[in-house]
């Protein structure tokens, strides 16, 4: 009779592995997709360091069926790995594969601090991209400042562009800069600051339509160049809600070590 193993230990065998061979000298993914939409491809197999029946490689007469059964007795290896150990057990001793499986739990280990370093670091790549988006005029003057409103709204809707889809642009349409939209970022909780960010500038130019429509503000100099709002609570608002956008895309500054943006905390001239 056979001590195999269950189900969740094969499992668990692979999954400490990342699905991997744990013959070091070999490593070999051992499952990805198949040609059909739902299809997986497995070719690993949970192979016993001491035979799961008497009369089998490295049997282990001194242990119980239990722990023939255990994790503590099973390798993850691909298939020809498998035959591999099988077919000369005096060269893969129960040593060796104890060994290999230790090894190979420590490179997956290794594999996932490599990959969230790498996503870190992209991660901080695409927020420094974010922070030029914001540095410009537009979050940097108080609105009673502002030239053209006109000019305003195509600034911001220019950042709400360039947070979606990574495309930075000159005022006159020209591409300053290409990286990858805000869902591409890794780090769930700077995605969802972003998301709030983008929330935030939507809201900024709804209600810059409104102000226009209902003549919140009035035209004067040559060409209707200037403006002056007459709501100052208004005008208050658009100053803190860019404040506020500032202050939430520097707290992710701060947790990646850059510096990020102010806005100008200056008294209003009536």
């Amino acid at each position: 009779m056979r001590d195999d193993f269950s189900q969740r230990t094969k499992d668990l065998l692979a999954n400490r592995v990342g699905w991997k061979c744990s013959n070091p000298n070999c490593r070999k993914a051992t499952r990805g997709a198949g040609i059909g939409k739902e299809n997986i491809i497995n070719i690993g197999v949970a192979s016993h360091i001491t035979a799961a029946s008497k009369g089998g490689p490295r049997y282990d007469e001194n242990i119980t069926s239990q722990e023939r059964a255990s994790a503590e007795n099973g390798i993850w290896l691909c298939q020809s790995c498998s035959k591999l150990i099988d077919s000369d057990v005096n060269r893969y001793t129960i040593a060796k594969l104890k060994k290999w499986k230790e090894i190979s739990e420590q490179m997956a280990v290794l594999d996932l601090e490599e990959a969230t370093a790498e996503e870190q670091h992209e991660d901080k790549e695409l927020i420094k991209f974010f922070v030029q988006c914001f540095d410009r005029p537009a979050f940097q003057d108080r609105i009673y400042q502002e030239g053209r409103m006109e000019d305003f709204d195509k600034a911001i809707e220019d950042t709400i562009i360039a947070l979606n889809t990574g495309v930075l642009r000159t005022r006159d349409g020209s591409i300053l800069k290409k990286a990858d939209g805000k869902s591409s970022v890794v780090n769930i909780e700077w995605r969802e600051k972003l998301n709030t960010i983008c929330d935030m500038l939507v809201a900024l130019r709804k209600r810059l339509k409104i102000a226009k429509d209902t003549g919140a503000y009035s035209l004067y100099g040559e060409d209707d160049v200037m403006y002056c709002f007459y709501d100052r609570d208004l005008a208050i608002w658009f100053d803190s809600t860019r404040e506020e956008i500032l202050k939430i895309l520097s707290s992710i500054c701060e947790e990646i070590g850059i510096h990020g943006l102010g806005f100008p905390r200056k008294r209003y001239e009536w």
